[in-house]
């Protein structure tokens, strides 16, 4: 016995050391070693953040969808509002049905763990359409610490699955498609299935990131011009051409009619040209004295591809669908990606006023690309004018620094403070699930919140009252028979103002139970709920 284990560990020694010296030599190479650091300090972050977000208040969008969750596990009685994709909420829903009800946990599993998902994405992404894996490296690095997308990381938004589904679709095209290379199991002459599918469940789970795919089929149009236009498939694709339009319009009254269409679709707004200041709020920088650096190295990047594209007319008639001009063909595709994300926002759903940056989360390939490739452009411009390659490095590694401290710095400041918010809304959910049975009936403005907490059925104001009607909801009163009332200063657009003072004015109906407070103090009213008598 003895004799053969000794065998078995001369055996397994040359192998270790092998794979050992495989290990050394794969870090000694200084992009791998970057790489390495930058997962670590993914990790890191992102675990922190957790941490720190893990038993935070729900908002109203993320109880909606965790209600619709509890809803497809059987646990409550909520119908996912018209504009919502079923998706993550369907997928959520796996967790409740299983039995884990640990909040913690399903964060852990369904925020945490697919955050580090989209960032290693965005490195294998990136890095199937450059060759230069510093525009990989930065855009990683940046994207860990991207304030709009690290703070909904810590919520239940469906922005990180479709990010997911978008980054895997644009993997596969560059890698399968493009490149012909196996991607494990997954054959070239699938791809474009596997695109296709990935693209779809993109949209499954957000529908605004719909506005993506036709950049997508745009860039394959492109790669295939000469194919598609030649005298072969010319009819073809004419008749392709014909039906498209047709189908179109046979079917566009229905898609104007639908819920969701409309939440996008705003034909009476003005064009939203202020929607293209969107890049220097993903880079703003609230450090008094760092401008936003990443948001110039945007700018340079984007002016030198359009410079390269408009004295390139030659190149671009040469496009075809092979590994030649890599990183030109990538440009044009993220260009594209900007492009078609940008004129929907501009001329098609023309939001007035405030928007939301994780709106434009579609675009992010191509913002990533750009501000990479300007830091890189300058920094070795730089760094050859003074005839020193080290300075043209050290340059890259103080621009991402500063910019990347920057996306930290505001990231954490917004965190940290948006914690404790609605925690007036959670409290008095929880204690309405104490204090009811499952057949009561609750009333209130925090429907979705409500519903999570308190898994109880919350009917609110304005169904109730038809947009508000005081008469029309005493009279359902009558019907709904409920047991408690909520009274609160958040969702105010969902509470109307004659609720405010309801309770006071039928105090011989309803009685205060309990109260929650904004400060420590118990001065300044925050949630009163009121027992019906």
């Amino acid at each position: 016995m003895e004799t053969e284990e000794k065998e078995i560990k001369n055996e397994t020694t040359p192998i270790l050391e092998k794979r050992k010296d495989k290990i050394k030599n794969w870090l000694k190479n200084p992009y791998n070693l970057t790489l390495i650091i930058i997962l670590i300090a993914a990790f890191a972050i992102r675990f922190y953040y957790f941490w720190l977000t893990q038993n935070q208040p729900l908002w109203w969008d993320e109880a909606e969808y965790m209600s619709a969750a509890k809803n497809y596990a059987g646990l409550v009685d909520y119908k996912l509002g018209g504009i919502r994709s079923p998706g993550f909420p369907l997928l959520m829903s796996a967790f409740f049905i299983i039995g884990l009800t640990s909040e913690p946990l399903i964060r852990f599993f369904g925020l945490f763990i697919p955050s580090i998902i989209l960032i290693l994405l965005t490195y294998f992404m990136i890095s199937e359409m450059y060759s230069d894996r510093k525009i990989a490296l930065i855009s990683t690095a940046i994207m860990i610490v991207l304030w709009e997308n690290l703070f909904y990381s810590n919520r239940f938004h469906t922005e990180n699955f479709a990010l997911i589904f978008e980054f895997l679709a644009i993997f596969i095209f560059f890698r399968s498609y493009f490149k012909k290379k196996n991607i494990w199991i997954l054959k070239p002459k699938y791809s474009l299935f596997f695109v296709i599918l990935f693209s779809l469940l993109s949209v499954f789970f957000r529908p605004g990131n719909l506005i993506f795919i036709p950049a997508i089929i745009l860039f394959f149009l492109i790669l295939n011009q000469s194919a598609i236009l030649g005298r072969k498939y010319r009819i073809i694709t004419l008749g392709i051409v014909i039906i498209l339009i047709v189908s179109f319009f046979m079917i566009w009254p229905k898609i104007s009619n639908h819920p969701i269409f409309q939440n996008y679709y705003q034909p009476q707004n003005p064009i939203c040209i202020h929607c293209l200041t969107v890049f220097n709020g993903f880079y703003e920088s609230l450090v008094p004295w760092l401008p936003p650096i990443l948001f110039y190295a945007f700018i340079l990047g984007l002016i030198l591809f359009l410079l390269e594209f408009f004295i390139s007319y030659e190149r671009i008639k040469k496009i075809n669908n092979t590994q030649e001009d890599l990183g030109f063909k990538s440009d044009i595709f993220n260009f594209l990606v900007i492009l078609f994300v940008l004129s929907f926002f501009v001329f098609f759903m023309k939001p007035i006023g405030v928007y939301e940056f994780r709106w434009f989360f579609p675009l992010l390939p191509g913002m990533l690309v750009f501000t990479s490739k300007g830091a890189i452009v300058f920094s070795e411009y730089a760094g050859s004018f003074l005839n020193n390659k080290k300075i043209s490095i050290i340059l890259i590694i103080l621009i991402s620094i500063l910019g990347i401290y920057a996306q930290y710095y505001h990231a954490d400041s917004i965190i940290k403070n948006k914690i404790p918010s609605y925690q007036q809304v959670k409290d008095s959910g929880l204690w309405l699930k104490e204090n009811s049975n499952s057949e009561d009936i609750i009333i209130s403005a925090s429907q979705t919140q409500h519903t999570y907490y308190s898994e109880r059925k919350i009917e609110n104001f304005h169904d109730n009252g038809i947009k508000g009607n005081e008469t029309l909801f005493n009279e359902n009163l009558k019907k709904l028979k409920p047991k408690y009332i909520v009274i609160s200063a958040f969702e105010p657009g969902f509470t109307p103002q004659w609720a405010y003072d309801w309770p006071q004015r039928h105090n011989d109906s309803v009685e205060p139970v309990k109260a929650y407070f904004f400060d420590e103090q118990q001065k300044q009213v925050a949630l009163v709920i009121y027992r019906f008598k």
